[in-house]
């Protein structure tokens, strides 16, 4: 994941003051493609977990996009799928936001609907395939068929949700100030400081379910064993070809702790939930 997601940090907050303001009956428009920070986290996960070759990107002279839709609504987040865009070399994702205030200030838990590297080169859905309803209709087509050809490195394997995870604690850590560092309550380094051991702060392996039933309930962000902070993940992967309903094939949904939550866990402000 690209060094940008260290300003998620910074603009979660700020961006996320604007949402309750908006409808959340569908995507809040505006915000789907071009900002940084928070309104591209999911985007930017997708880059990670289906080992997206950046050079293949619009933004690098490539021709394809990630657009990412944001939703209020959970309600119409869990409507919504992930989808692609053939004419226009767009992958479509979604993102929803849980957060800890009323006021919806303090973002805890991101869930983030991506696609499976493998579906970037699988063709369309058969003939006769059930889409979705209304709003929520998509293109039928799990990917690009050969146009998709290279934009996964390593399409046979995805990434683990828990690697972007990982890349959220090694970006908030790293913005720290020293001082903060040797106050904090959870330590993800090897070394033991003033107030933390070391490795108190951990990823662990993804919790696989293989439909929204099983992915769409309340998740911890945090979760601690003893005096080990745990970030871990439930993801949804359905490959291409595997379930005999397209609208939920080539689909990876991932469960991802907020920066901000994070950095306020580390610093002892809220404990991990």
């Amino acid at each position: 994941m690209r060094r940008r997601r260290l300003t998620v940090v910074l603009l979660g907050i700020i961006a996320a003051l604007a949402i309750p303001a908006l409808s959340g009956a569908a995507p809040i428009p505006g915000n789907t493609i071009t900002p940084q920070g928070f309104f591209r986290f999911c985007a930017d996960a997708q880059e990670t977990i289906a080992n997206v070759d950046s050079a293949k990107l619009t933004e690098n002279g490539g021709d394809f996009t990630i657009t990412n839709s944001l939703y209020k609504s959970l309600d119409d987040f869990v409507y919504s799928k992930s989808s692609v865009t053939t004419a226009t070399k767009k992958i479509n994702d979604s993102q929803w936001t849980l957060y800890e205030d009323a006021q919806q200030t303090q973002p805890k838990l991101l869930r983030c609907k991506l696609r499976t590297g493998e579906s970037f080169t699988a063709g369309a859905w058969p003939n006769g395939s059930t889409n979705n309803s209304a709003r929520f209709v998509v293109e039928p087509a799990y990917g690009f068929g050969s146009a998709g050809t290279g934009l996964s490195t390593n399409p046979s394997t995805d990434q683990q949700c828990r690697v972007v995870n990982q890349a959220t604690i090694d970006n908030v850590w790293g913005s720290l100030s020293n001082g903060q560092k040797n106050s904090a309550v959870y330590n993800p380094t090897s070394s033991n400081l003033p107030s933390a051991n070391a490795n108190t702060l951990v990823t662990v392996a993804d919790t696989v379910v293989f439909d929204g039933p099983g992915w769409t309930p309340s998740v911890a962000a945090i979760t601690t064993s003893g005096s080990v902070a745990q970030v871990g993940s439930r993801a949804l992967v359905a490959n291409s070809n595997s379930t005999g309903n397209p609208r939920f094939e080539g689909a990876h949904y991932c469960t991802l702790v907020a920066p901000e939550f994070l950095k306020r866990v580390i610093l002892g402000q809220v404990a991990p939930s």
